[in-house]
């Protein structure tokens, strides 16, 4: 299975402003992915829906979200729930699992 791509969450935000009035190969330009890529993370993120199988999101991939502050760093970043620690913490102290 490929490398989930991150995107920031002002990423996010400004593909919800503008994914009705722009292309998808304009906002794929944007965030740095390819169109096919920028169609998952429109599904994943719940911005649009697609009918092809490839961009739909398994339900057991879909993960609850939350904002409490990481264990290490204090930040306020989503995150899975049940995750204590952002990603630059699980990288900086080896949680993070190797890709």
């Amino acid at each position: 299975m490929p490398k989930r791509v991150a995107i920031s969450r002002e990423e996010v935000d400004w593909l919800r402003r503008v994914h009705k009035e722009t292309s998808y190969s304009a906002m794929a330009e944007q965030v740095g992915v390819c169109v096919d890529t920028l169609k998952r993370i429109l599904a994943r993120e719940g911005i649009e829906e697609f009918d092809a199988a490839k961009y739909v999101v398994a339900p057991k991939l879909s993960v609850e979200m939350w904002e409490r502050p990481c264990t290490g760093c204090r930040s306020k970043e989503r995150r899975p729930k049940w995750s204590y620690f952002c990603d630059k913490c699980q990288r900086h102290y080896g949680l993070a699992s190797p890709e």
